[in-house]
């Protein structure tokens, strides 16, 4: 007997209706939005020997919120070739900041990778010559700062301030010092990928053994080489880190959840208590305690910290904005809110950090500064 196929395929055909009338709509929509007009300028100072450039994850949000220039220019990363990558128009500075800085709403440091590599301490990154901020570089943002423009700077920024001079111009408008302290999880500390060879010399010349450590723990390095590890069931109970924000914080972000976090990130001390918006949760044991006292380092981990005194600033004590991934959705309205739902909360994702908190993070900063309609003298 000849079978009827025909309620089968009309039940294909309504499914795909529905599904291209699901992606149809938000596409539309995104295409149907105004464009937002900023001009941010992206300071850019990563490694040539990075695998990607520090601002991969801020463009790919900007292109997905629609925020162009004020000439009407988007902002552009071909992500067929991260060597030859540029923003149109407000270049990643790799000397010195644009001179048209009163044409900025706002300042962005992007992430430096140059010593997160395998075999890279902090202090072989001060020495690598002209990377980093130079003190006509800091005098251009505080002019920018003090003018009302908003900055933005992320983990390792510190690092890149190659004088003195340069982090006296910077401390202020940040709202925060450098303990000279950075730290990172470490699931396994015997691990020569997770925990770099330079480290381990470093530890090895001072204490005049051989690295011992094994197990999870956090790892802290100091700029002058010294190291410090907290290990997992001894020193903290639970060696993993999680991002937490504070009640002032949840209100700005919009974000409750605990958020893992397992790159490294900067160990500052804020001017003000109430500038931290979110802190690095970490069960510190009373002997885990006591090693950090001794060793002079904060046990408080600040992870987003706000300087709203003089200043409108920003600095996320770690690597948010990272992405490895240069998602095809930008162009469909509402993809980072979807993405950031399906994303689990669980270790091994990929750029499960950057959708969970640093997206939600820079829309809320975004709004805020398209909020203040600044005024060009």
């Amino acid at each position: 007997m000849k079978r009827n196929h025909r309620p089968l395929t009309l039940w294909l055909l309504a499914c795909l209706t529905v599904i291209s009338v699901a992606l149809a709509v938000p596409w539309i929509w995104w295409q149907s939005q105004a464009p937002v007009l900023l001009n941010i300028m992206i300071i850019d100072k990563t490694s040539p020997k990075a695998p990607y450039p520090g601002y991969k994850g801020l463009v790919w949000l900007l292109n997905q919120q629609k925020i162009v220039q004020r000439t009407g220019e988007r902002y552009f990363y071909d992500e067929n070739n991260d060597e030859d990558s540029t923003v149109n128009g407000v270049s990643p500075v790799t000397g010195t900041p644009q001179d048209e800085i009163a044409e900025t709403d706002l300042i962005y440091l992007t992430s430096s990778r140059i010593n997160l590599g395998p075999d890279v301490s902090p202090k072989q990154s001060k020495n690598e010559g002209d990377e980093g901020l130079t003190i006509y570089d800091a005098h251009k943002i505080r002019e920018a700062a003090d003018r009302g423009v908003t900055v933005v700077a992320e983990y390792n920024a510190q690092s890149l301030w190659t004088s003195n001079n340069v982090r006296e111009q910077l401390y202020p408008i940040l709202g925060l010092k450098s303990s000279g302290w950075r730290g990172k999880y470490v699931s396994n500390l015997q691990s020569r990928i997770e925990v770099p060879e330079q480290v381990r010399i470093d530890y090895e010349r001072i204490a005049g053994q051989e690295w011992p450590y094994y197990g999870q723990g956090i790892l802290l390095v100091h700029e002058d080489g010294r190291v410090i590890v907290l290990r997992g069931g001894k020193d903290v109970r639970s060696g993993e880190l999680r991002l937490s924000f504070t009640e002032i914080g949840r209100q700005w972000s919009g974000i409750h959840q605990e958020i893992r976090y397992s790159s490294w990130f900067d160990v500052v001390v804020p001017d003000q208590p109430d500038a931290v918006l979110a802190r690095y949760k970490v069960d510190l044991t009373e002997e885990g305690r006591q090693k950090l006292v001794n060793a002079g380092i904060p046990s408080d981990f600040p992870a987003i910290v706000r300087n709203d005194m003089n200043y409108r600033a920003y600095y996320m004590t770690g690597s948010f904005g990272e992405l490895e991934h240069y998602s095809f959705w930008r162009r469909i309205k509402g993809w980072d809110v979807i993405k950031g739902w399906l994303t689990p909360n669980q270790k091994g994702i990929p750029d499960m950090f950057y959708w969970k908190v640093y997206v939600p993070v820079m829309k809320q900063i975004l709004e805020e500064v398209q909020a203040e309609e600044l005024v060009w003298p």
